[in-house]
């Protein structure tokens, strides 16, 4: 399976017989999905924890599995805040009498971004994000590993994962038959791991009693695809349609389709 990375953004999704109209009025009975206002606020957050830090494993032995933090990353997500845009370099060559012309340079890309959770009672969150940010030991400033040896080569596999960001239309599939008109917009991102252990958002006063919000910033390699790339589209249903969501657990499927074909790995960049 080959990634196709488009020159463009694509209008295969927008119907052109239905477009808004000119004077921007929204109303009637007959708009069809294409005249609707993006809604915002629905999504879900998928994580690919590295299995040197998250096993699959006995959990008194290891700790926390991938399964459970992907569980509760995705029940506790509650606001998503994605890179800033991605900027166009330029540099500015004049011409007699004052005239400029501008041309492309480069560009900059943010590489971060951020998730607000809620945490619950045994603060889950804290403790996933202390794990992975503990493959660097506080106490030594090295890398010391697991007690089974596991974590001491310091190289990327160990402590980074990926992510993927769905955000969707106000629906809900019960029966685990989303279709791809059902999903927004989409961030998958590669090389991803937390820059803090957030010990600071759980302060406590006695004239403050309100639910942890803890939020983290993440940081990843190089650049997200999106629902423009057809592959990207094809695993985000994949891995919608493997959630059971009267508990929004994570099925091992999730955790299978968010490693496999990495953007590191297996995925080619071709262009469509």
């Amino acid at each position: 399976m080959g990634s196709k990375i488009s020159n463009g953004v694509s209008l295969d999704k927008i119907n052109n017989n239905h477009a808004p109209d000119i004077n921007r009025y929204l109303g009637g009975a007959n708009r069809e999905a294409d005249s609707h206002p993006f809604i915002k606020g629905y999504f879900y957050v998928f994580f690919g924890f590295p299995t040197t830090l998250f096993h699959d494993g006995n959990t008194s032995e290891h700790g926390i599995t991938n399964q459970a933090a992907l569980t509760y990353t995705l029940s506790a997500a509650e606001t998503y805040t994605p890179p800033g845009d991605r900027q166009l370099k330029t540099e500015d060559i004049m011409g007699m009498g004052g005239v400029d012309a501008s041309f492309i340079t480069g560009q900059t890309i943010d590489r971060n971004f951020s998730i607000q959770y809620r945490d619950y009672w045994g603060a889950p969150i804290f403790r996933i994000h202390r794990r992975w940010t503990q493959y660097l030991d506080p106490y030594t400033g090295g890398v010391t590993g697991d007690e089974k040896g596991e974590g001491t080569q310091f190289m990327a596999r160990e402590y980074k994962g990926t992510c993927m960001v769905i955000q969707t239309k106000p629906v809900t599939k019960l029966d685990g038959k989303w279709a791809g008109d059902h999903i927004i917009k989409i961030d998958y991102f590669d090389g991803v791991f937390p820059t803090t252990d957030l010990k600071s958002a759980y302060d406590s006063s006695i004239t403050d009693n309100s639910v942890a919000r803890p939020s983290v910033q993440y940081r990843f390699d190089g650049f997200p695809l999106d629902e423009t790339n057809p592959d990207v589209m094809d695993k985000a249903l994949a891995i919608l349609n493997t959630v059971e969501y009267n508990s929004l657990n994570a099925s091992p499927a999730i955790y299978q389709n968010l490693i496999d074909n990495g953007l590191s790995g297996k995925l080619n960049y071709t262009k469509k």
